[in-house]
């Protein structure tokens, strides 16, 4: 990450310290965990302000986590446990802007398949503060109301989800039909009794048009009431509108006969399906089951799993627990054990169980759903460590959240914890009566956790002092303080800031709140010190002073320091900035009763605070910013006797620079004496390249002057070989000759590479031979042997060029440059292309032996021309020997699908066995996922994609989504989308977004809009890039759009122009041109491939220019072509080239593409490392804020330009030095 400034870090602090949202702070103290591990600060000013940083972060970093990591059941340790209930209950939260809280919403849906009423809540106080809500984010926020938060009871569901829709409405949010198939769907899951005729007079006074969805759905009411009359009308209605007879519909009259107890005719329906051409899936087959479970029939159950089982429709997990809970909603509970059997205990098995376990919950059941808790996968660290915190605290809250009494649920307390499944239950019922209000409950259990002999800590009174804040309760909160007291417990800073005084400082003066504080047993000077802290973060600095004068709470620099520095910052008032620090640092002797309150662990020595008041005055120097106040503040620290170690001395020179004065100087020498007593109370510019037609012209001058132009002529010869001007440079070869010019060898270098590219062996070898001959110490570089020996390979001279590869020596460290890995590939990939298997088997050898280490890609050629042979036989026995020899796979995909197509299941599983070996189970299975896709075969991938505890690597989909999209490949993502459908594990939306780019690229607008009908179907959230692309598609093709087309609000459209290149944003006559997307396409794929060929032709300078000309005209080609073309102008060291194409560049784009890096890298292969470091040793030097140093880092040598410098002594001495220095 980038690192932030110092005063970014303090307010990171300040809001863990202040916010009393616990999301936020969690969020707040992950970002500082990031920040502490990445954050370098180059001087020892900033090292001290960091040590600052981290004493504050240490303070205060815990707050609030314990309990935010119990919901997700991450497990915990034996502290863990005693922290249960360290959990931030203030009453107020920083406003969160929507966006936000939608995705957090969104991603739990998908990682957890449920969300919590309080998250929905949230956006609920949003959306009713705002008037910008979107038509996409209404339509998540409704979805949201359903099975998704299975925590609360289906009718206080119905009554959220209609509260919303309220106020969706009277905000005039734009609502399409998908938005009212949403809300049908809410009905559908909460049970809610609605009149399906009532419904379609709505929306036909809306003007809107129902749509299969919404048909499917009403019929699904009728079913679920078993009113099969009312389906089968609706049924006339979808065939009177000519709509498909899809599954959805044939499950719902499934249902509906089944659910009425007629399961024959539920039997009837299946075979309608199959005289349809539709094979029941499993969720046909479940709702049979269920039907069946309804009636207490087991036998009619098995027959119906044994059934689907045959027809390869095996039930899942989901299916199981969904007839458990059939058997048991019908008062069958007695029937479910043999149930339990038939579960598998697949990937997400535990989010499943636990929806099934809270519905039961919710409907008054208690036995099943502890039964089915304990089938439930426990942590791998469950049983490693005994007080592991278990999975089930869902459980024990969502029995109290249901209010159950008192008695029960300590008796099921109780009994979790003695059956072991659930050890901390009564650690967790007392969190969950705590955040619920129960006081009663939890004073029982407190009473509970006593007799266990298990410590009651001062934060579980956290959430009562609240309760009483709320309700303005000061005389509760005092009471409660007390009872901390007569329990021993006495209150910390914390307790005090964050949850007793923000509410009694409503109606009471700083003093009076302390005198309250001191009749609940608070000892004075922790009353104090606390009280001072909140009047000065609230900038009453004055009346800070006048606290500390009075109680006196001295030292606590790391508590006091901050909020101090703020309130002098608002307020300038140095006198009473002094007086306080004047107060702390007067009590450095104290009584043994005034330490037991610090909290900071710190030593009060004096010389400790003479470092602390030193790096406190340097804070108010930074503060204060004005050279004016500055000899003030000295005056006044003088005055009242406060000293400053030496070493803050020197730093605070160092800042005053040229502020610092004789008479600034001479007190802070006076401030660092020991005798004093408290009295009472530069950028680096980028050479210009120059022409040849210009270089020319300055040569002709230069002589006519009898000037030495040897350098400029040097130039000429490189400017010749960057514009690959053949001609031009021959002839001025000749003349330099006949002038007897001397070329070095670096430049005899260059005509040898020139001559390699442009396939003029005979040259190329002629200056090898003289670079040989007059420079018998300089050895040419490996990736110009390499080329030479690929321009032999070009004029048929193969011989010659495998004895050139044979004298390169493995061992130098050039050859591993992407360069030589490139042109290597290329000699191999020619041989394979003309199925020429003994030269691709010996020029392997070849550069495997001296040139290369083995990889996927070196080794490719191998596999790929006994394919292109047809030989499978052979490209199996080479992958055989690279995996064993070289632990490798190359075409391993290729291999995979050609044993699908011939259907060889014994080599496909073989293949697989000893990939895995080599790159583990995980990233073998979504390999033979896309090759099952690509091949097909759906149903064989969907297999893989359900295997137990299979972690879903989304990038890998992601990657084969672009691709596929990028080749046209619709068939592809039509089989990824199937083989996905309802694995909950798996994020979707890529797939439906790339499949509805490659149906609009295709012209197919019908399946484009079918998509977005399927995404209602499948109860999917469309997101807003998807619907403005769709609304954009059917736009230019005159369609009628049937949805609100989200708007880009002014953020996101920041956010989008500044990742396009500067120049891009002056080309607007570009988009005006009447350009189609295949056009666009078409165009971009043609600059992309014209770089890469020149780039593989030994010409990234005129692949730069290339590069160039079409960010000019408005096209930008590939990052990972920009990328590949800036590697391999560094690594050749052309700075030039490099340096014409920062302007086109964003500072986002120049972080994607490493620039910064790859130019400082050319630079150092060029020869030019030494300058460059002492360039930045000299800005280093004159830096003077945090904002300088963290430039001067940016610049700092890294990748290969480090490398660089570790291998080369001078550089290395001069870095050594310079450290030194520091």
């Amino acid at each position: 990450m980038e690192s932030p400034t110092l005063d970014t870090v303090y307010h990171a602090i300040s809001a863990l310290y202040d916010n009393p949202n616990n999301a936020e702070k969690e969020k707040t103290s992950t970002w500082l965990g990031n920040v502490q591990k990445s954050v370098s600060i180059v001087s020892s000013q900033g090292k001290k302000r960091k040590d600052e940083l981290s004493i504050e972060w240490k303070k205060r970093f815990g707050k609030g986590i314990v309990v935010a990591e119990a919901e997700r059941q991450t497990g915990k340790t034996r502290k863990c446990k005693e922290l249960v209930f360290a959990r931030d209950y203030a009453s107020t939260r920083k406003t969160e802007s929507l966006e936000p809280l939608l995705q957090r919403l969104d991603a739990e849906v998908r990682k957890f398949g449920r969300i919590s009423k309080r998250d929905i809540d949230e956006i609920f106080d949003e959306i009713r503060a705002r008037n910008d809500v979107t038509s996409s984010q209404s339509l998540l926020i409704i979805r949201c109301c359903g099975e998704l938060v299975p925590d609360e009871l289906p009718e206080q569901r119905t009554l959220l989800v209609q509260k919303i829709w309220s106020v969706l409405t009277e905000r005039g949010v734009p609502m399409d039909i998908s938005h009212y198939n949403a809300l049908l769907r809410v009905y559908i899951e909460n049970e809610h009794m609605f009149s399906p005729a009532e419904f379609l007079d709505e929306l036909e006074k809306k003007g809107l048009q129902p749509n299969r969805v919404t048909y499917q759905r009403l019929m699904w009411r009728y079913c679920q009431d078993g009113d099969v009359e009312g389906a089968t009308k609706v049924l006339e209605k979808m065939r009177e509108l000519e709509f498909p007879v899809s599954e959805p519909v044939l499950n719902a009259l499934v249902m509906g006969h089944a659910f009425c107890g007629d399961t024959d005719g539920a039997r009837a329906v299946l075979d309608t399906m199959a005289g349809a051409g539709l094979q029941p899936s499993n969720k046909t087959y479940t709702l049979l089951a269920c039907g069946f479970a309804k009636k207490g029939d087991v036998q009619g159950v098995e027959s119906v799993i044994k059934t689907a089982s045959e027809k390869d429709a095996i039930l899942t997990d989901k299916d199981i627990l969904d007839i458990i809970e059939a058997f048991t909603l019908s008062g069958h509970s007695d029937k479910t054990d043999y149930m339990f059997s038939y579960l598998q205990k697949q990937a997400g098995y535990n989010q499943e169980a636990r929806n099934v376990i809270l519905r039961l919950i919710n409907k008054g059941h208690v036995d099943v759903p502890r039964d089915i808790l304990k089938t439930m996968i426990k942590p791998k660290s469950f049983e490693a460590k005994e007080d592991a915190f278990y999975q089930g605290s869902f459980f024990v809250k969502q029995l109290i959240r249901v209010n159950n009494s008192i008695d029960d649920v300590i008796n099921i307390c109780r009994q979790l914890q003695e059956d072991g499944t659930a050890p901390n239950a009564i650690y967790i019922a007392t969190e969950a009566a705590l955040q619920q209000a129960h006081s009663e409950l939890a004073q029982e259990l407190f009473n509970e956790m006593k007799k266990e002999g298990l410590p009651v800590r001062q934060h579980y009174y956290w959430p009562l002092l609240i309760k009483e804040g709320r309700e303005q309760d000061e005389e509760g909160v005092i009471q409660i303080l007390r009872n901390m007291s007569s329990n021993k417990i006495i209150p910390s800073g914390e307790t005090l800031r964050d949850y007793v005084i923000p509410y009694m400082k409503k109606n009471n003066s700083y003093k009076d709140i302390i005198t309250k504080l001191l009749i609940a047993n608070v000892p004075v000077i922790h009353c104090a010190r606390n009280v001072m802290v909140i009047a000065l973060e609230t900038g009453d600095i004055k009346e800070a002073k006048e606290i500390a004068v009075l109680y006196r709470p001295w030292g606590q620099y790391s508590l006091i320091s901050r909020p101090l520095l703020s309130a002098l910052n608002k307020t300038k008032d140095i006198d009473s900035f002094t007086t306080i620090i004047q107060v702390m640092v007067s009590g450095v002797q104290t009584s043994a009763i005034d330490e037991e309150y610090h909290e900071d662990g710190q030593n009060h020595s004096e010389n400790h605070y003479r470092n602390e008041t030193g790096q406190i005055v340097l804070g108010a120097l930074k503060s204060l910013s004005d050279p004016n106040l500055y000899n003030t503040l000295f005056s006044s620290l003088l005055t009242k006797g406060i000293s400053i170690s030496t070493e803050f001395a020197k730093l605070i020179e160092e800042y005053l620079g040229v502020n610092l004065t004789s008479s600034l100087s001479e007190k802070l020498t006076k401030l660092t004496s020991l005798d004093l007593e408290i009295s009472p109370v530069d950028k680096s510019s980028v050479r210009i390249q120059r022409s040849s037609m210009e270089l020319e012209r300055m040569i002709e001058q230069g002589k006519s002057r009898n000037s030495n132009v040897s350098g400029l002529q040097k130039q000429l010869i490189s400017s010749y070989i960057n514009e690959n001007n053949v001609q031009k440079l021959n002839h001025f070869l000749m003349t330099l000759e006949s002038e007897d010019f001397v070329l070095t060898a670096f430049t005899l270098g260059q005509l040898l590479e020139f001559y390699c590219q442009n396939n003029d062996v005979e040259k190329a070898l002629h200056y090898k031979k003289v670079i040989e001959e007059c420079y018998p110490d300089y050895t040419v570089g490996n990736y110009k042997i390499v080329l030479l020996s690929q321009a032999l390979i070009t004029v048929g001279r193969s011989e010659e060029a495998i004895e050139l590869l044979k004298k390169l020596d493995k061992k130098n460290s050039e050859l591993n440059s992407y360069m030589v890995n490139s042109k290597c590939w290329q000699i191999l990939n020619y041989f394979a292309e003309q199925k020429d298997v003994v030269k691709v088997q010996e020029f392997t050898d070849v550069i495997l032996k001296h040139i290369l280490e083995p990889s996927n890609v070196m080794l490719g050629p191998l596999i790929k021309v006994h394919l292109l042979n047809d030989d499978l036989d052979g490209a199996i026995s080479e992958f055989d020997k690279c995996c064993k020899q070289y632990r490798s796979t190359p075409w391993k995909t290729e291999i995979m699908k050609r044993l699908i197509m011939t259907e060889d299941a014994n080599r496909l599983q073989w293949l697989a066995d000893l990939s895995t070996q080599i790159h583990g189970e995980v990233n073998i299975l979504h390999d033979l996922v896309l090759a099952f896709i690509e091949c097909g075969r759906l149903r064989q991938a969907r297999r893989i994609l359900e295997t137990p505890g299979l972690h879903t690597r989304s990038q890998r989909l992601e990657s084969a989504c672009e691709r596929y999209a990028e080749e046209g490949k619709t068939e592809f993502l039509e089989g990824l989308l199937e083989a996905t459908k309802e694995l909950s594990h798996i994020d979707r939306s890529n797939i439906f977004y790339h499949l509805l780019v490659s149906y609009c690229k295709a012209d197919e607008t019908d399946k484009a809009v079918g998509l977005w009908t399927l995404l209602q179907e499948e109860n999917v959230i469309p997101s807003d890039k998807f619907l403005m692309y769709l609304g954009q598609h059917l736009q230019e093709k005159n369609r009628e759009v049937p949805f609100v087309i989200p708007v880009l609000d002014n953020s996101k459209k920041t956010k989008e122009t500044l990742s396009q290149s500067s120049n891009q944003l002056k080309q607007r006559e570009f988009t005006d041109k009447p350009h189609t997307q295949n056009e666009n396409l078409t165009k971009n794929k043609a600059i992309n491939d014209k770089i890469d060929n020149l780039i593989n032709s030994g010409k990234p300078a005129e692949a730069m220019d290339v590069t160039i000309n079409a960010i000019k005209s408005g096209t930008m080609p590939q990052i990972t072509m920009i990328r590949r073309l800036l590697k391999v102008l560094s690594d050749e060291g052309n700075v030039d080239k490099l340096a014409m194409l920062s302007d086109f560049l964003t500072p986002e784009l120049k972080k994607k593409l490493t620039y910064d890096n790859k130019l400082i890298s050319a630079k150092f292969s060029q020869g030019g490392g030494a300058e460059y470091i002492n360039k930045l040793w000299i800005s280093y030097q004159s830096a003077k804020s945090n904002e300088d140093f963290e430039d001067i880092m940016r610049r700092y040598p890294r990748s290969s330009a480090l490398e660089q410098i570790l291998e080369n002594e001078d550089l290395l001495q001069i870095c050594k030095l310079q450290v030194f220095n520091v």
